[in-house]
């Protein structure tokens, strides 16, 4: 393999191949080929001692998995085949598909999905006297999840609680987790726990993976949280090797757990390491990287980086100063128009945000000059009615013990089986000590049952029985089509439907079910089954991207958090305001403050050209017009690269203060020929080609 197309430190990180290593990786440094390139070193370098089986890469989505291992394969031929590169959550489940019933769970686990998750978490609010239409049970859900991202398990109240829902939290975590057991199920946040479990209290399980996975990569690093870091520290066993890549600078995941000390302290996590920085950027031109280093300097707890390019020209960065946000809005679309007459393409061409509410004036813009767009976040296919109602379905035939999934279909479509019937089998169940599933296989014998719905309900126990045998043997797809048939689901999702067009879209999201099982069949060939594609479903619907943003020849519209990793010819970034960038609910804390810079970072460091920062005088709230003040962050850009726009268009009102101040301040320093202290512009040393 030829290492001379990499620059310096990009050959160093591939080379260095025993201890503890951190990549820093700014952004557009390259950082993917430096991960492959280091795989196939490892494997070229020591070919009888490291065999691909002893190497673990693990990436945060599973598109970026696919397409590492579609790199390796190009770069090394069918030996690479035997790396693994997957999630951590995809790791874990692999684990757990061997040994979870060292936990007391059933070998045939499922993952519990979030409608699962809420039903177990109000069930156990029910049983501790909480009113669930009182506390909301998606916050109590969303504080065990961080309790669990933070590697904590399910223990008494300690003194000196908090508030309401942390009360709550404690009291339900147990019995939250209790739940989803007795129904041989897990979350998504037990894929981590639960295999650090076994390697814990599992001596023979510690040996097994530590000798085998010799050699960890880990993409994102910034990105971790807690329970991933407990994780990869288990698996680094003795020889720690591990090589961490990732970017302080970039981590905006906060709220779902990341947490940027792990990255921060990695030399005291892992000591005795190496440290390399990846500070050459292949993606921008200079103005964007100067204002993007002026900006994330001021942070003061991160690892020092300054991001250059050999990239000649470049525009300078347009502040644009809007009337409002109407005005805002028609300002960006003329741009596209005026760039897209200029040939840059639409698919080229990103519109951020930090609130989805902002998008609401630019699509009507767009919309009235009759310009393409598409706005990433729209709604999941697998969140609608009828299709999570085929998949309970499925849950039921591969799992008995799934109670909610049960409840959900025992009366879809209608089949005579109401609310009285399953609550008297549920006290049925609960006084014998048995499942709802076995009371429900001896419904003709109790006689308080209303009339004929034993017989009812012994009909359904036998439709499920034989689609659990069906699908055991027939193809997912065609079993699948079979069993919607015979109980009429097609037609009573028409008849439920409250127009024709409303009936089609619901009968295209079956379809897409089927095309679903059919393209999993094909993908994984003898080894499809019906629980292996309701696990695989479980993480892809939590992990994988969605398709490329613009990939339609749209202009793209997106929050700044949803458009990581991505790059545009054309970035404008609008809302440049106090109380939005940095978010209003964001600045009580240093910390929160640091992470809207960090997110200020990475939406100007999207831009490969040209750069647009927008904001508004004033913005609609609530039907009125609010007054704004300019971001602080427009106050870190050096004056160097930045060009002043001021629109003209008349609004109601004097200027504000703030704003006249702001841009006073702005101006006054545009006269001067620099300040000192302000990243210097032009190319570092150069060395080493684009990725």
């Amino acid at each position: 393999m030829d290492l001379s197309k990499l620059n310096p430190p990009q050959r160093e990180a591939v080379v260095t191949l025993e201890g503890p290593l951190l990549v820093l990786a700014g952004a557009g440094s390259g950082k993917t080929r430096v991960i492959t390139h280091r795989i196939v070193h490892l494997l070229n370098e020591r070919p009888g001692l490291i065999m691909a089986r002893n190497i673990l890469a693990v990436t945060f989505t599973n598109k970026a998995a696919t397409e590492m291992k579609e790199r390796l394969v190009h770069m090394a031929g069918p030996r690479a085949q035997g790396v693994l590169v997957c999630t951590f959550h995809a790791f874990g489940a692999e684990m757990l598909r061997e040994d979870i019933h060292r936990l007391g769970w059933p070998k045939k686990f499922a993952i519990a999905d979030m409608g699962d998750q809420l039903a177990n978490i109000r069930r156990a609010m029910r049983e501790h006297k909480i009113d669930d239409r009182a506390f909301d049970a998606r916050k109590v859900l969303g504080l065990i999840s961080k309790a669990k991202n933070s590697g904590k398990t399910p223990e008494p109240k300690p003194e000196g609680m908090g508030d309401d829902y942390d009360l709550i939290t404690h009291m339900v975590y147990p019995d939250y987790q209790l739940g989803l057991k007795a129904q041989g199920s897990v979350d998504f946040d037990d894929l981590l726990l639960l295999p650090a479990r076994l390697l814990r209290e599992h001596p023979d399980l510690y040996e097994k993976y530590t000798k085998r996975f010799r050699f960890l990569l880990v993409d994102e690093f910034q990105d971790t949280n807690t329970a991933q870091l407990d994780l990869l520290k288990l698996l680094a066993g003795r020889s720690r090797n591990v090589c961490a890549v990732g970017d302080d600078d970039q981590c905006i995941y906060s709220w779902r757990g990341a947490e940027v000390r792990n990255i921060l302290d990695f030399d005291r996590l892992f000591p005795g390491g190496k440290e390399v920085r990846l500070e050459q950027n292949y993606r921008s031109v200079q103005t964007v990287l100067d204002a993007a280093n002026a900006v994330i300097a001021k942070n003061p707890e991160r690892k020092a980086k300054q991001m250059w390019t050999d990239r000649k020209g470049g525009v300078k960065v347009k502040v644009v100063n809007c009337p409002n946000d109407e005005e805002e809005a028609r300002f960006v679309a003329h741009e596209i128009q005026k760039h897209i007459a200029l040939g840059i393409s639409a698919d080229d061409i990103a519109v951020l945000y930090r609130t989805n509410g902002q998008a609401h004036p630019v699509e009507e813009t767009l919309r009235e000059k009759q310009i393409a767009y598409e706005v990433v976040g729209g709604s999941e296919f697998f969140d609608r009615r009828e299709v999570k109602d085929v998949i309970a379905y499925f849950k039921v035939i591969v799992n008995k013990l799934d109670e909610i999934s049960l409840m959900r279909i025992v009366n879809v479509p209608s089949r005579g089986i109401g609310d009285v019937t399953m609550e008297r089998l549920q006290v049925h169940a609960r006084g014998e000590g048995v499942t709802l599933w076995t009371a429900m296989r001896k419904a003709t014998e109790y006689e308080d049952l209303p009339p004929g719905a034993g017989g009812r309900v012994a009909e359904f126990v036998e439709l499920v029985e034989r689609y659990r045998a069906a699908y055991e043997h027939g193809q997912l797809a065609t079993v699948t089509t079979k069993l919607l048939e015979e109980i009429g689901f097609r037609e009573a999702t028409r008849a439920h439907a409250t127009s024709a067009t409303a009936a089609d879209k619901k009968l295209k999201g079956v379809d897409g079910v089927l095309n679903s099982l059919e393209k999993f069949e094909k993908r994984e060939g003898p080894k499809a089954s019906l629980l292996t594609y309701l696990n695989r479903l479980s993480l892809d619907t939590r992990q994988e991207e969605e398709e490329v943003p613009g990939a339609n020849r749209r202009v793209t519209l997106m929050t700044v958090h949803a458009s990581k990793g991505l790059e545009y010819r054309l970035v404008f970034f609008i809302g440049m305001e106090e109380d939005l960038m940095p978010h209003g609910g964001m600045q009580g804390e240093a910390q929160n403050l640091e992470e809207e810079r960090r997110l200020c970072y990475v939406g100007i460091t999207r831009a490969k050209e040209v750069l647009y920062l927008t904001r508004a005088a004033t913005r609609v709230k609530r039907g009125k017009e609010v007054p704004r003040t300019p971001s602080r962050f427009l106050e870190d850009l050096p004056p160097e690269v930045v060009e002043l726009v001021s629109l003209d268009a008349p609004r109601e009102g004097p200027p504000t203060t703030e704003e006249k101040n702001f841009f006073a301040n702005l101006k006054e320093r545009f006269k001067k020929p620099g300040i000192p202290g302000t990243p210097p512009g032009g190319a570092g040393p150069s060395g080493g080609a684009a990725r």
